[in-house]
Formats: structure tokens, sequence, C-alpha cells
């Protein structure tokens, strides 16, 4: 249960990251189409919700991160590795057996992904103008499905 929360915690960072970044964007696009003659006037209206969803998501994972951090450091032979990577216990020879494969396949995973969305920014120039979507959320889609990917294959491995 505790890998399902921190992988969930971790993407919901990312996309509440992305969806962030994506109002200060489009902004600024606004701004340099003013400022550069191409449009008259803009209006903005700038939801607090993605801020405040940042917030949330952070604050949890802190929490969740802080009561990791004491049931660790309540164990008698605890090691800083063990808090590090909460996934997993470290002592449990099987369990970093299993992380092991998992991480291998999450990074060939997000290494074609990457290929992939590169090629795809390549394609179509003008996502960058019309969609700026497009970058911040497919690079945010990165580690989110790194991260699905290795928990599937945790999953997988452990379940054998």
């Amino acid at each position: 249960m505790r890998m399902y929360v921190t992988v969930l915690l971790r993407c919901l960072l990312f996309t509440a990251m992305a969806l962030s970044v994506y109002d200060y964007v489009k902004i600024n696009q606004y701004f340099e189409l003013f400022g550069r003659g191409y449009i008259d006037e803009f209006s903005v209206y700038i939801s607090t919700w993605r801020g405040t969803f940042l917030s949330i998501v952070t604050i949890l994972l802190i929490i969740f991160n802080v009561i990791d951090f004491i049931v660790v450091k309540k164990k008698k032979n605890a090691l800083l590795k063990e808090y590090i990577l909460s996934e997993y216990d470290v002592s449990d020879e099987r369990a970093v057996e299993i992380t092991g494969k998992a991480v291998r396949y999450a990074f060939v995973f997000i290494i074609f992904y990457t290929i992939v969305l590169l090629a795809s920014y390549m394609l179509i120039p003008n996502y960058f103008l019309d969609y700026p979507w497009y970058p911040i959320f497919t690079t945010a889609s990165i580690p989110v499905f790194g991260l699905i990917i290795y928990l599937v294959t945790f999953k997988y491995f452990h379940a054998r």
C-alpha cells in the first residue's frame, strides 16, 4: 500500500506542477504576442485551483515522507537508505532484486518514450504556438509514465 501512495503522490505532483506551469506559460505567451503587436488586447483569467492543488499535493507528500521517516527511525537497525527509497524494504533481498528489474523496465520505457516525444516536437513545431500545453504535459508525462511502469512491473514481479 505504501508503494501505491508514494507513486500516486509523485504522479500527482508532476501533474500539478505541469498545470501550474501551463498558466504561467500561457500568460507569458499573451504578453509576448501583445508586445510584438500580433494582438491588440487580451484578458487573462487565473484560476487559483491549480496552485491550491499543487500546494495540497506537496503538503501531502511531505507529510507522508515525514511519517515514513519517523517509522523508519523507530526501527533499531534502520539505515538512511531505507528512508530514501520508501517503496520497498532494503533488508528484503527479494524486494531489492524485484526493484532492480522494475527500474530497468521503467528506464527502458522512459528512453523510448522520450525519443517518441522529441520526434513529435520536430514533426509539428506549431504546437509551441497554438498549443503551449502540449510540450508541458508531454514533458511531465515522462516521469509519470515511468513511475507507473515501475509500479506495474514491481507488482508483476512481486506477484510471481
